[in-house]
């Protein structure tokens, strides 16, 4: 902290990426977003950077989809930015509207279009997600491989993949900010739809004239309205740079969503939500003797669970391992490259251990997307373990102050075959 402090305010305490997976994880996310504000490095070149937006650089933005509708008069049904008022009320919390599913309350939920999304894959316990969904008259997924989602769902839509799609255009914010769209590099093989496609046909065949019939051309010029670009300015690269310069902005010039538009270490919204602004640590449950903290991440081959049928990354890792700690190993009896049974309750898989000493001797590790089950993925069927179907009741253990599911709470048991 004292070399931190030394070189402040050009250091960043980074916030975390994925830490949606202990029940304190918003508080572990909050503190590092706090320390950063005590530096002084929010703002501050050489520290974490305000991201701008095109107003900020005297440009107009994109026009939204969103504003051809009225705004919805009903609160969401999971209860986000309402009764959960410390939650966003943009994005949600889309496991809590299973429940919802389940109860009716505040409203009943009927029809659920899963769009390029997996929950059975991505989520925890999908048999107790797919008992959820029983009450549902029409599950409809959007997507571009097979998953286990449009193998479960009544009308799957068939998405380009992403060679194959064009896109609507989009701005990324940051110091320097820009327009931005994906043109199609070859036409689609097969009968596939760019995602913008599948959303105009279907308002066409609900009548919802305001996207009824429309080119991408269409769009992009609705969206493109007062910016001062045009479609013509997106051919030499596909993205179109809204300044020259980078901007900083230092905290003094910025008013935050906060009663006194400053940053807040104690904040209104969580206290009276029950929640204290600032939690004393806890130390996460350890595991039972004789069990392993299951936790899990990402490849650089794969993107989570899509791809790993692609003959090509396939073929350049077909399964995952699960990594275990050498001293534990030995314990065991268990070798680098044996296959052990990992599992919890009689649940479980058989994986390839990795003998290692880079991971925590309490846990064990297995990057994400395995263990499909579905036939027609032949070449991933069988292969590896899901990690979150080791997660049984998980979509019950939920940080309640972030709203995420604490995904690495769970234990489980190791044995060699």
């Amino acid at each position: 902290m004292r070399e931190l402090a030394d070189a402040a305010p050009a250091v960043i305490w980074h916030p975390g990426w994925m830490v949606a997976r202990y029940s304190d994880s918003f508080y572990v996310s909050r503190t590092a977003y706090l320390i950063n504000a005590l530096l002084g490095s929010i703002g501050a070149k050489g520290g974490l950077p305000i991201t701008n937006k095109p107003g900020d650089f005297g440009r107009k933005g994109l026009k939204k989809f969103v504003d051809l509708f009225p705004k919805p008069e009903k609160p969401r049904a999971d209860g986000c930015g309402s009764t959960l008022k410390h939650i966003d009320g943009g994005p949600g919390l889309v496991h809590l509207n299973y429940d919802v599913m389940v109860s009716g309350e505040p409203y009943p939920i009927k029809a659920y279009i899963v769009h390029r999304h997996d929950p059975l894959m991505a989520l925890p316990d999908p048999e107790a997600i797919k008992k959820k969904w029983e009450n549902l008259d029409l599950l409809v997924s959007t997507t571009f491989s097979w998953s286990d989602t449009a193998w479960h769902a009544d009308v799957v839509l068939p998405m380009s993949p992403y060679l194959e799609r064009d896109s609507i255009l989009a701005c990324k914010n940051g110091l320097k900010s820009y327009l931005f769209y994906r043109d199609r590099a070859m036409q689609p093989r097969f009968e596939t739809r760019s995602d913008w496609e599948i959303i105009c046909g279907l308002a066409e065949r609900l009548g919802i004239e305001e996207l009824s019939g429309k080119t991408l051309a269409d769009l992009h010029d609705y969206q493109l309205t007062d910016t001062g670009v045009t479609r013509e300015d997106f051919k030499a690269t596909g993205e179109v740079w809204l300044t020259d310069e980078p901007k900083y902005r230092t905290i003094d010039e910025l008013k935050f969503k906060t009663p006194s538009e400053k940053i807040e270490v104690i904040n209104d919204k969580w206290e009276d939500m029950g929640l204290p602004s600032l939690k004393p640590y806890e130390s996460p449950e350890r595991p039972p003797e004789g069990r392993f903290r299951i936790t899990f991440g990402r490849c650089a081959l794969h993107t989570q669970g899509h791809t790993v049928n692609n003959p090509l990354l396939n073929e350049q890792m077909s399964e995952n391992k699960l990594w275990i700690h050498t001293s534990k190993a030995k314990e065991l009896g268990i070798k680098d490259g044996d296959y052990v049974r990992v599992g919890t309750n009689g649940d479980g898989g058989n994986i390839r251990a990795f003998v290692t000493d880079f991971v925590h001797p309490e846990c064990v590790f297995m990057v994400h997307g395995f263990g499909h089950k579905l036939p027609v993925e032949s070449r991933a069927y069988g292969k590896g373990v899901a990690d979150h179907e080791l997660m049984k009741g998980g979509l019950d253990k939920m940080d309640k102050a972030g709203g995420g599911l604490a995904l690495q709470e769970h234990f489980v048991n190791v044995s060699k075959i």
